[in-house]
């Protein structure tokens, strides 16, 4: 699609370490570990100010990624009740490699693979993964084929716990028709959570809708009701991608590929992930 400009993945392992350490340990209130350190120096520094007035404006916390300041999901109860195994499902964060992005979807394929799917510029075939909620779970699976429409295929670990309900996205159908347009539908990410906006239109294989998308957020499910229509793959155009509530509308409209399209493709080409279905 021509007019796809980036995807929204996350740019490096120290970065999201910071950011996912504190947000499972250490966050016990709507500011930032960085803001809470320079709220306490007399002479900050212009970027400092900046991200103290930022996190004050923005949403409540956790802001579990750096330069983000919208609320940020957490570990669900079901993950936290299971710990150290890792729980995977719509909307889980994980650690492709050195790239942050955000699970659409878990389940099974056709020869008993457990199988995860997210963004395809997420990593490279070959790459460890895991998850951001449970680290302490170590490697979860392995990133092992990209596709297009750009989709990545991660095969989980046999320890793994499967669910088609993580935090506020719960996916129950697969596919079905595109949503018409205007019509609302919501997305979950790690950067910017759970937001929703209208349907645009659709350029080939991919929908475009005006949520709030955002670094990290790639991979992460598309959903009208509990159906999964696409997945976040990137921004449209030259606006910026959402940061702060304080843009408002004036972000970048979000590009998500097609579920039925990824199926067909998964279908295609064999391996692990033909014949996907939910746990």
């Amino acid at each position: 699609m021509r007019s796809f400009t980036r995807g929204f993945v996350g740019s490096t392992r120290r970065r999201v370490f910071a950011a996912f350490g504190c947000a499972a340990v250490l966050i016990t209130g709507s500011l930032s570990a960085t803001a809470q350190a320079e709220a306490q120096s007399s002479v900050p520094s212009p970027a400092q100010a900046a991200d103290i007035f930022l996190t004050l404006t923005g949403e409540p916390g956790p802001h579990r990624v750096p330069g983000h300041y919208f609320t940020s999901p957490v570990p669900p109860k079901a993950q936290n009740d299971i710990r150290p195994t890792a729980l995977v499902g719509p909307s889980t964060p994980i650690l492709v490699g050195d790239s942050l992005c955000t699970i659409a979807v878990s389940g099974f394929d056709a020869h008993g693979n457990k199988v995860a799917i997210t963004a395809g510029h997420c990593a490279n075939p070959g790459t460890p993964v895991t998850s951001g909620d449970a680290p302490e779970a170590g490697r979860i699976g392995t990133y092992v084929r990209t596709g297009s429409p750009d989709y990545g295929v991660i095969k989980l670990d046999n320890n793994v716990r499967l669910t088609n309900t993580y935090g506020r996205a719960s996916i129950g159908q697969l596919g079905g028709a595109v949503p018409a347009t205007l019509q609302q539908i919501c997305k979950t990410g790690i950067s910017t959570g759970t937001s929703c906006g209208p349907v645009i239109g659709v350029d080939g294989p991919y929908l475009l809708a005006h949520l709030c998308g955002s670094h990290g957020d790639s991979g992460g499910p598309i959903y009208a009701g509990n159906r999964l229509v696409a997945i976040v793959n990137g921004g449209l155009g030259n606006l910026p991608s959402c940061t702060t509530p304080l843009q408002g509308p004036v972000h970048a409209p979000v590009a998500g590929a097609l579920w039925t399209v990824i199926q067909r493709s998964l279908d295609a080409n064999g391996g692990v992930g033909d014949g996907f279905r939910l746990p």
